[in-house]
């Protein structure tokens, strides 16, 4: 029985070693920054970072002119296309307030141009560091 225990033993060890922790996701950093539009900070509007020729997206919001990418780690390292596109401003305070209220509290969507978002000519390199890594956009129309 001894000899049976000993092949046990290694054939259990031979497969947590398989199972290492290994993996293939991208390594990443936390990105932030401003975003403008005719030397405004941007209301709201969504941000993505297209890694380029492919990869995982990252994309955040843009709020009061800000934004901050760090879910998942951040944006994954190199050289991405970013989309920005205005989406509706809800109001600060929901709490207690009817759909209908939020509705007509609710701002349109600031529209940007197309070499912005579906068409975007933007692009951004991040780099491997600890801090996070600051991209700033200057939008015009």
């Amino acid at each position: 029985m001894p000899g049976i225990r000993l092949i046990l033993c290694g054939a259990l060890l031979a497969l947590n070693l398989g199972c290492g922790g290994v993996s293939d996701a991208p390594d990443r950093r936390v990105v932030k920054g401003s975003v403008t539009l005719n030397g405004k900070p941007l209301e709201g509007a969504a941000i993505r970072f297209l890694p380029q020729p492919t990869g995982p997206v990252a994309a955040g919001k843009v709020i009061n002119g800000m934004y901050e990418i760090s879910n998942k780690g951040g944006v994954p390292l190199g050289k991405h296309r970013v989309e920005i596109k205005g989406t509706p401003i809800l109001p600060a305070d929901t709490e207690g307030k009817s759909l209908g209220e939020i509705d007509a509290a609710t701002k349109p969507a600031i529209p940007i141009p197309d070499k912005y978002h579906s068409k975007s000519e933007l692009e951004a390199s991040v780099e491997a560091g600890s801090e996070p890594f600051i991209v700033d956009f200057e939008l015009k129309e």
